[in-house]
Parts: C-alpha cells; sequence; structure tokens
C-alpha cells in the first residue's frame, strides 16, 4: 500500500492562495501517461513548474532522454527533488531550482507539465501564450485551462489529463 504524506503547511499556504496548487506527488503511472501523451522524446525540453520530488522529471529523463528542468519554490520538496536526481544519477539531464515558476523562461522549452489548480492555470497562462514557441505542447493533470480548448484529453484512474499544444501564442 502507498501511503502518501500530508503537507499540511503546503496545503494550509494553498489554501491562503499562497500556492498555485496543493502538493499532491504524481503518482508514477500517471506522470509516464502524461509523458507519453506530450509525445516526448529525447530531443524534448521538459519543464515541470512546481517539481515537487522531481520524479515526473526523472521518468522525462530515465525514460526518454529528455533534457529536463524544474522549479520548486518549498524548500523541502526542493531538497527532496536534489536527492532524487542525485541518487538516480540524472544529474547530467535534470537541473532542478529553487525558485518562482513565474521567474522563468520558456522561451526554449517543448514540454511544460503541471500539476495546478484551475486558478493557478489561469495566473500562468498569459506567461505561456507570450513565452512558449511554436510546437510546444503542455500538460495538465486533473486541472484545465478555462480559457483553452484542449487538443486532445484522457483519464487515469478516473483522472483527466489535458494536452494543450501552443503555436505561437495561440493554443489548442
Amino acid at each position: 500500500m502507498v501511503v502518501q504524506q500530508l503537507r499540511l503547511g503546503l496545503w494550509m499556504r494553498y489554501w491562503a492562495g499562497l500556492r498555485l496548487a496543493p502538493h499532491v506527488g504524481t503518482p508514477s503511472h500517471v506522470g509516464k501517461r502524461m509523458l507519453q501523451l506530450a509525445s516526448v522524446g529525447p530531443h524534448d525540453h521538459v519543464v515541470d513548474l512546481g517539481c515537487g520530488d522531481g520524479r515526473l522529471l526523472i521518468a522525462a529523463a530515465k525514460l526518454y532522454g529528455a533534457k529536463c528542468y524544474g522549479v520548486e519554490l518549498d524548500p523541502q520538496l526542493f531538497e527532496e527533488a536534489q536527492r532524487a536526481v542525485a541518487q538516480e544519477g540524472m544529474g547530467h539531464l535534470i537541473n532542478i531550482e529553487r525558485r518562482d515558476a513565474f521567474s522563468v523562461d520558456l522561451s526554449k522549452v517543448s514540454v511544460v507539465t503541471l500539476y495546478l489548480s484551475v486558478k493557478g492555470n489561469s495566473r500562468l497562462l498569459p506567461m505561456l501564450q507570450q513565452q512558449l514557441p511554436s510546437g510546444a505542447r503542455v500538460v495538465s493533470f486533473c486541472w484545465p485551462f478555462e480559457a483553452l480548448e484542449p487538443a486532445r484529453v484522457t483519464q487515469v484512474d478516473g483522472i483527466n489529463l489535458y494536452l494543450y499544444k501552443f503555436n505561437g501564442g495561440n493554443a489548442s
């Protein structure tokens, strides 16, 4: 049986409006499906905005050889991600920084993975539209972008995964 640790402080900051989403570690089979949905390959640059413990980035690097970058604002999760990347020997493909998602340059990114709330996605959307290059894909676990029509929606364990394709500021 898998037991996820409840990080009450992170949830409280989310409820107070200080985080873009609650912290829920993406199950490995869901992360793999997200990467498949985005058709991640060895030439992709995958970014996880709010990477938590880094598990999705590790999967992208190990399974597809993708270059990966993650940001995590919470110091404990950031440290966990750093340790996990080192333990897996993926430091040559994965870089993780402790910083805010809104400070990231997305101009050379081909895939963005997200687990943010609808409100978090709405706040992030203008940045994605301004910075993502044509052909970039965004996969959102659980929460859609209300202002966009997804290119594809699939389910894992009854929860939606949304794929959006960005074409020079527009998304489908």
